[in-house]
């Protein structure tokens, strides 16, 4: 599979997970695109814009901050990112973004299965 992320069709979203303002997504794999990837996107979130904190019961989230900066919220806990930084989310814990500053925000989200407990 080869995927041109010029060739992608952008998709606005507004108040995600129960945040605030509007964002814009691309979807780069969905669910059977790759084994246990439940899907992954480059998303930008305009000054202002926030990604509601979610739980993540039987999934991992992983967010990787690609331009920009802004706020993370891990677990209730809240701390600086920049370009470079990457959180995760476990299953069974939360976390949101927050864009606080003026510039936009881009990030690489990738969403997982949870692993098999041995």
């Amino acid at each position: 599979m080869i995927l041109r992320l010029s060739e992608l069709v952008p998709e606005s979203k507004r108040d995600i997970r129960g945040g605030t303002g509007l964002a814009e997504g691309v979807d780069l794999l969905k669910l059977g695109d790759m084994d246990g990837i439940l899907s992954m996107g480059r998303m930008t979130l305009e000054p202002g814009t926030t990604i509601g904190e979610h739980a993540h019961p039987n999934t991992e989230d992983l967010y990787l901050i690609l331009e920009g900066h802004g706020r993370g919220v891990l677990n209730g806990e809240s701390f600086p990112l920049g370009p470079g930084d990457l959180f995760l989310v476990k299953a069974g814990g939360s976390h949101g973004l927050i864009n606080d500053s003026k510039e936009p925000l881009t990030f690489l989200g990738l969403l997982t299965r949870q692993a098999a407990q041995a």
